[in-house]
């Protein structure tokens, strides 16, 4: 049994009042680095990105990882992309849904040799089945869900979450 939890305007509301939380925090910075997690991460980083670029004077870059989630790791390597000039920058991952934190946190332990300023996380959904101390600084909407039941976020024509 599928249940609709979020719809295309939904979605939109909570993408865009993410963005304005991520200004309002990090109005005083001139630059900010996203880090979008494929695929739906995509979406909801460029998203914020056209937001937080219409509403102030922070320069955004977007960068992309693919994770595998069974091994925990990058599956793509980011040659073309000069990690070291994340050294003292903000640096916000985005995601569709944090569920025990595992794909966040190995993420986050990427960049992290090279001495970011501050980690932070949006998420448009987050579950409360947190296996490592990771929370969401920036959420759409926050789950109690069981175990068994799983959250999907649908990025297309006619964006929606819903529970399976």
């Amino acid at each position: 049994m599928k249940n609709i939890i979020l719809n295309s305007d939904d979605i939109s509301n909570k993408i865009r009042r993410i963005a304005f939380e991520i200004i309002e925090n990090n109005i005083d910075q001139k630059n900010l680095y996203m880090i979008g997690l494929l695929p739906n991460g995509k979406y909801i980083s460029e998203e914020i990105n056209k937001i937080i670029r219409l509403n102030s004077d922070i320069n955004t870059e977007i960068i992309y990882f693919e994770m595998d989630k069974k091994e925990l790791s990058l599956k793509k390597d980011h040659e073309d992309f000069n990690f070291k000039i994340l050294k003292d920058q903000i640096v916000v991952f985005i995601d569709d849904v944090m569920n025990t934190g595992s794909t966040l946190i190995y993420a986050i332990n990427q960049i992290l040799p090279f001495k970011p300023k501050e980690v932070q996380i949006g998420v448009l959904i987050e579950r409360n089945f947190n296996n490592f101390p990771v929370l969401a600084n920036y959420k759409g909407l926050q789950l109690s869900t069981s175990k068994n039941e799983h959250v999907k976020v649908e990025i297309g024509k006619s964006p929606k979450v819903i529970i399976i």
